[in-house]
């Protein structure tokens, strides 16, 4: 493009016609020129005035930043190098794109789902078809609930009030075919000192445990167990034979009341209660058999107990006089208030050293042997 050199002004107004430019020499143009209607190129496009007239800043890739009234400027945060752009901040209504290198991205920021890909999972946790879900293992499984214990049928385990607990009750009979407990077989106990559970076997926890806390037969073979102090007590003293069926006493019984249904026997001899009274009155007394009356100063009165408290017990009465000065003494009788001795209410005895033996069959009482009157 040619352009004509003109000193002053040129007034376009005065000519209707572009060809004031003179288009086969080059030509200077100076000073303010005021242009009405079109400026157009050889080829006849139009010639636009440029928008940017100052250019600010050297950053290598820098992109072109439109400051006002022609200016433009490049910052050094802001380039692009036909991949990347690269700046600080970015505000922006919308971003679109697959964002796979965008980092330190609060999740709380987005709205709608990210799909679990994209997500950084922990253990226990794993993508399926770009959705988060649990892993799970032995023992566990998932629902619509949640995570959960896989409890098989009969594990003696069971969930109640949302917590996992041991259930004696949700598991099999050991004793079912023939089975039963043996010294092997483990129980599950709690050990205080270590504050964790423990296992032990049958053999251990009875040996170790309840062998020390029982009570255990004492004295030798046969030996009757007694109650002592801290557990059984035996002696050889007292034996019982089963296989001979023998009660072994090397030693005294004492008994209110002896019953023998069979056969007795006495080795040795046997020793009953006597006793002298010198009352004017007296009344029988549970222990007494026999009794010796003294009637040297006074008539003595002794009354039996009644008959039908007393069945088959042997009373003997015997008046003596201990006065070898008098040659006589006084009488002694002998009653009972219910019932009678034979057919009478009592028996007198005047006699020194008579005897008088009674026997009650639960009725009355009998005289079974008398000496003297």
């Amino acid at each position: 493009m040619a352009y004509n050199v003109l000193k002053g002004n040129v007034d376009f107004t005065q000519t209707q016609h572009t060809e004031v430019v003179d288009l086969n020499s080059n030509q200077e143009i100076t000073g303010t020129k005021t242009i009405i209607g079109n400026l157009l190129a050889k080829d006849g496009r139009p010639i636009v005035p440029p928008a940017i007239t100052t250019l600010e800043g050297r950053a290598k890739n820098g992109i072109l930043v439109y400051q006002g009234d022609g200016a433009a400027k490049t910052e050094n945060n802001l380039t692009f190098d036909g991949q990347t752009l690269r700046t600080k901040d970015i505000i922006a209504n919308n971003l679109k794109g697959s964002a796979e290198r965008l980092t330190k991205l609060p999740p709380n920021q987005f709205t709608g789902k990210i799909d679990a890909r994209f997500l950084k999972l922990g253990h226990g946790i794993k993508e399926v078809r770009n959705n988060i879900q649990v892993e799970t293992g032995p023992g566990l499984t998932t629902s619509a609930k949640g995570v959960e214990i896989a409890l098989n049928s009969k594990s003696g385990l069971s969930v109640v009030g949302n917590r996992l607990r041991v259930d004696p009750k949700n598991c099999l009979n050991i004793a079912i075919e023939g089975q039963n407990l043996s010294d092997n077989d483990l129980v599950v106990v709690y050990d205080t000192s270590r504050g964790e559970a423990r296992n032990t076997s049958l053999s251990n926890l009875y040996a170790s445990y309840i062998n020390s806390k029982i009570p255990h037969s004492a004295g030798p073979p046969n030996s009757v167990q007694i109650k002592g102090a801290r557990g059984f007590e035996g002696s050889g003293e007292l034996t019982y034979d089963a296989a001979a069926k023998v009660l072994k006493v090397d030693g005294a019984i004492v008994a209110d009341r002896l019953t023998v249904t069979g056969h007795t026997k006495f080795e040795s001899h046997v020793t009953q209660n006597i006793k002298t009274v010198v009352t004017p009155t007296y009344e029988v007394a549970e222990s007494d058999y026999t009794i010796l009356c003294d009637t040297s100063q006074h008539a003595i009165t002794a009354v039996l107990p009644p008959a039908c408290n007393h069945h088959g017990r042997i009373m003997i009465f015997k008046k003596i006089n201990t006065d070898k000065f008098k040659l006589h003494s006084h009488n002694l009788t002998v009653t009972v208030e219910e019932g009678e001795i034979d057919f009478y209410k009592s028996v007198e005895m005047k006699t020194t050293y008579s005897i008088l033996t009674l026997q009650s069959d639960g009725k009355k009482w009998w005289i079974i042997g008398k000496t003297g009157s």
